[in-house]
């Protein structure tokens, strides 16, 4: 039986929405979903609506009652206003996920200041709401079989990695951050495929085919990045004189450049 019976989910947004539906879609928990104004609840009820395990409410403070896990999706800003009307009725022994950037385990501790209470920082970037992406976490006051009661909840989801705090903002960088870097990659190359001939659609559906290609042969075989590149680029070919051609206009540079500016201070 799962540790997590009854699960609240504080915000109707996109990211709420695609963690309280997939909670729906791969366990049996009851889930509850809360938000502040009726209008998001409602078209979440209509999308779910053969859904028995769901209720939405714009109860704030009483959707927590008997939740064995809250799911704080809202603004960071909203989150200390949130945890003041939850507060008091937080299950002594319940956990409170957070994926508010920038807020991390010590604080979301200070702020709910019951040190019976577990807390968890998730930052999962948006592919989440298709059953896709990475996701890190870093937790406090969470015993090892409530975190991995979470993981297995999560798994269907995205894939979950606990890491410690100090790797929180990296993994926000290289794939929160990432995902945007990979949509701008596929937008270039639908350009080019528009000069070659294909509309701009048709270019997007078959560059995307060929980024999911690769991210499958990435994840099902042994060899090394270098070694996929090797294999499809033909000495003398015309495969490797794109390649080059991307070194030539700084591509490694720039992908580096790009992963690392949003943490320069």
């Amino acid at each position: 039986m799962s540790l997590y019976n009854k699960i609240t989910v504080i915000g109707a947004g996109n990211m709420g929405s695609a963690i309280a539906g997939g909670l729906l879609k791969y366990s049996h928990s009851e889930v509850c979903v809360a938000n502040r104004s009726i209008g998001r609840l409602k078209s979440f009820k209509v999308t779910f609506s053969e859904a028995p395990n769901l209720t939405v409410t714009t109860d704030i403070a009483a959707s927590v009652k008997d939740s064995s896990l809250v799911v704080l999706a809202v603004k960071p800003w909203a989150i200390k206003e949130v945890l003041n009307q939850v507060r008091p009725n937080l299950r002594d022994d319940s956990v409170v996920v957070s994926v508010a950037a920038g807020i991390g385990p010590a604080e979301l501790q200070k702020l709910i200041d019951r040190d019976s209470i577990g807390v968890i920082y998730m930052i999962p970037n948006t592919a989440l709401q298709v059953g896709k992406g990475m996701t890190f976490a870093a937790a406090a006051g969470v015993d090892k079989e409530k975190l991995d009661e979470i993981h297995a909840l999560f798994a269907p989801m995205t894939r979950l990695k606990f890491v410690d705090e100090s790797k929180m903002e990296a993994g926000m960088a290289l794939c929160s951050c990432g995902i945007a870097y990979v949509y701008r990659f596929i937008a270039a190359a639908a350009q080019a495929g528009v000069e070659l001939g294909f509309s701009y659609d048709e270019a997007v559906e078959y560059f995307t085919a060929t980024v999911s290609g690769a991210t499958a042969v990435i994840e099902s075989s042994d060899l090394t990045l270098q070694q996929l590149v090797n294999a499809v680029t033909t000495p003398g070919g015309i495969t490797i004189r794109g390649v080059n051609q991307l070194e030539r206009q700084g591509f490694t540079a720039a992908v580096i450049d790009s992963i690392l500016t949003p943490l320069k201070k």
